[in-house]
């Protein structure tokens, strides 16, 4: 049988095996979602401009006192960064994106207004996001 030009060689056994898991995968995602409606949904504007998701971890009204919020408080058991544009997103896990979210950088959004609070967070590569969404750890290459 003929590769591809990127070495892959097609397998229909191999390949239905991996389609049925990936029907599981989106079925368990479902039933998740009705059973308990636990998505945290983020429309980040500037992910993908920049390339990196701000995580909140925490929130402060006074810029003085902070309080843990966003990925350290969810009971969501699924994360979706969703495009501004309303054309799709990306959905992991939350017990996937925390420890990836812990090693990002530091980033803070220090305005605060009557409307909302300042806040910290972890910028976590869009790509970092991606590769543990595939290979369910962040593989580095």
């Amino acid at each position: 049988m003929d590769k591809t030009t990127t070495g892959y060689q097609p397998d229909f056994d191999v390949d239905l095996r991996v389609g049925e898991l990936g029907e599981h995968l989106f079925g368990t995602f479902w039933e998740d979602l009705h059973r308990s409606g636990t998505v945290e949904v983020k429309v980040d504007r500037g992910a993908w401009k920049t390339g990196n998701h701000y995580v909140e971890t925490a929130q402060s009204s006074d810029g003085v006192n902070w309080r843990a919020s966003g990925i350290n408080l969810t009971k969501a058991t699924w994360w979706a960064v969703v495009s501004p544009e309303n054309t799709g997103f990306i959905c992991v896990k939350v017990e996937l994106l925390k420890p990836l979210a812990a090693t990002a950088p530091e980033a803070e959004q220090p305005l605060r207004t009557d409307k909302t609070n300042a806040t910290k967070g972890r910028l976590v590569k869009m790509d970092d996001l991606w590769r543990t969404m595939m290979y369910g750890r962040l593989i580095t290459e």
